[in-house]
């Protein structure tokens, strides 16, 4: 593997890297361990670091036809949407402040076209830790601290479209992502 000192990335080796995979044998495990070693130090990526006063920032890093790179920043109190990620796997990684993290499972499904979920894991997350939502798990991310977030999300298949949940109603919508561009911020 092309590696620099110590088995760390930069982010032309992860793409590099990831490339060298087919895509039918790339699992979350895989996955992981290539943003694991990506130095998230890189001025490729710090320079996506860049924040909007009402909602989280999605800045695109990269994309190719393999995965998609963004680096999210967060306010606090911002959140996303309780969320799938139909077919891409998604490994998150915090690079400075805290995540909370929350998984949700399928708890009913009172008529077609309806999904209730109920959440079963809370997580914080700090200091380079990582969350990893396979396909079609679902998610909600948010920073419910006092301080500034800054995440690093893969999604190896290209993340277009996520199925949002509503807790409440069961209601299902395919919401299609857009990145947040540079005219958006303050």
């Amino acid at each position: 593997m092309a590696a620099i000192a110590n088995n760390r990335l930069t982010l032309e080796q992860f793409v590099l890297e990831i490339a060298r995979i087919p895509r039918e044998q790339l699992d979350l495990e895989a996955l992981r361990d290539l943003v694991r070693r990506l130095d998230v130090c890189d001025d490729l990526i710090r320079q996506h670091i860049r924040f909007r006063p009402d909602s989280y920032a999605r800045n695109l890093v990269c994309r190719t036809p393999a995965f998609d790179m963004l680096v999210l920043c967060w306010r606090p109190g911002q959140q996303t949407v309780i969320h799938d990620h139909g077919e891409s796997l998604n490994v998150t990684r915090v690079v400075g402040g805290r995540l909370c993290s929350r998984m949700f499972v399928e708890a009913a499904r009172p008529e077609p076209g309806r999904v209730l979920v109920r959440p079963t894991v809370d997580e914080l997350l700090d200091g380079m830790a990582f969350s990893c939502v396979d396909a079609g798990e679902i998610h909600q991310l948010a920073n419910t601290s006092e301080a500034d977030l800054v995440t690093l999300h893969v999604y190896a298949r290209p993340l277009k479209d996520i199925r949002v949940y509503c807790p409440n109603t069961g209601e299902v919508d395919t919401v299609r992502l857009r990145y947040t561009l540079e005219d958006d911020y303050v």
